[in-house]
């Protein structure tokens, strides 16, 4: 399910994932944070980014890097299919 989810974001079929790539499917209008006012869009999109882009700052996501933040994500969450649940769900793979 992750290599599909990076799979997906990798839109020119490059190998590699840029945080552009990344923002281009990634929206925080629905962002609890932007939703009730605590945060400005803009704040929660640079935390959301800075998640991603962590063994080399360099603008690109390896496929390590987002398996390595799928690692943590997992680790929270109880069964196999609530996780598949929320990748599916994050990157919209059902469309």
């Amino acid at each position: 399910m992750i290599r599909k989810a990076y799979e997906k974001l990798d839109v020119n079929k490059s190998g590699c994932v840029t945080l552009d790539d990344i923002a281009k499917l990634y929206t925080v209008t629905s962002q609890p944070e932007v939703a009730n006012g605590s945060k400005s869009e803009h704040e929660v999109y640079m935390e959301f980014m800075s998640l991603w882009d962590t063994q080399v700052k360099d603008g690109v996501v390896t496929f390590d890097e987002f398996c390595d933040y799928y690692r943590d994500i997992s680790a929270s969450v109880d069964t196999d299919d609530g996780f598949v649940e929320i990748v599916t769900g994050a990157w919209k793979l059902n469309e």
